[in-house]
């Protein structure tokens, strides 16, 4: 597949800056996506069809296979990307750290169905637990979300991590958390492998996703942001929240704190290998 920089289309058509931005992030993150051998592709789909409904395509996709979560591949939506340009007010540094943040969103969830694959597969107990590999992970973001939602602590902490992706401000129970998960990916828990992957970007240093969409929300959303004056440093308090929370809730669940290091782990090896 072609770099992004490659189109065949004029230049004058949009701006050269975001396509060139965007080709070289991709260029830099497809070493560690080959060495974790993920596929990458791109898309240049104006609309996704789901549920038998049209909707908007996102930024970045995992995908994999449904059952055997085998073939894992990021997917690039080529026209959303290019729209944040303009979202993100041509900022060069903020779009940058836009896309930086989401391809390595992606392959941390990518990470994460790797390894879950990987250690349903070794096991002789899980395989006959677990019907597919797929079960054994919606088993895994089940068990940590019910160890989450042991203390008011550790569900307040949830929601915030849910309110942050959902980009919904109501999100304030479990109840309301798992009616959202169900209404957009059709089962509950799924909120888990974005908290674990909110969690692996702030262990390593990183913006979460959330934070590096910058000022963007305010141009597409009306958020009561109330002392905080804009949705961006709204999501930096939120997302600070969680930075201090990490303990705590590897604490609550050592699901998670088993899931962390796993990936961790592999993120790291990667690393050296590169090095």
């Amino acid at each position: 597949m072609p770099d992004l920089i490659e189109l065949h289309e004029p230049i004058a058509t949009a701006d050269f800056a975001p396509k060139s931005i965007l080709s070289s992030e991709i260029a830099r993150a497809k070493p560690s996506l080959r060495a974790l051998r993920i596929g990458f592709s791109i898309s240049y789909a104006k609309k996704r069809i789901r549920a038998g409904k049209p909707k908007k395509p996102p930024y970045f996709a995992c995908c994999y296979n449904v059952g055997d979560l085998g073939d894992v591949n990021v997917v690039a939506f080529y026209h959303p990307l290019i729209g944040d340009w303009d979202l993100m007010e041509k900022d060069a540094w903020g779009y940058r750290m836009r896309i930086r943040s989401a391809i390595r969103e992606e392959m941390i969830h990518s990470i994460q169905v790797i390894t879950v694959k990987s250690r349903y597969e070794k096991s002789i107990e899980l395989t006959q637990q677990f019907k597919t590999a797929e079960r054994y992970y919606e088993h895994l973001l089940g068990k940590i979300i019910d160890e989450l939602a042991t203390t008011s602590d550790g569900q307040e902490l949830v929601c915030t991590a849910a309110q942050l992706y959902y980009e919904d401000w109501s999100i304030t129970s479990m109840q309301k958390l798992r009616e959202t998960d169900k209404r957009l990916h059709g089962r509950d828990g799924y909120l888990v492998s974005e908290l674990i992957r909110q969690l692996v970007q702030i262990r390593f240093g990183e913006l979460t996703s959330e934070e590096a969409k910058g000022k963007a929300w305010d141009k597409k959303r009306l958020f009561n942001t109330a002392k905080y004056g804009t949705t961006e440093n709204l999501l930096r308090f939120m997302a600070g929240t969680l930075r201090e929370a990490v303990p705590k809730l590897i604490q609550l669940s050592p699901t998670l704190a088993e899931a962390l290091v796993e990936i961790e782990r592999t993120i790291q090896k990667i690393s050296q290998i590169q090095g």
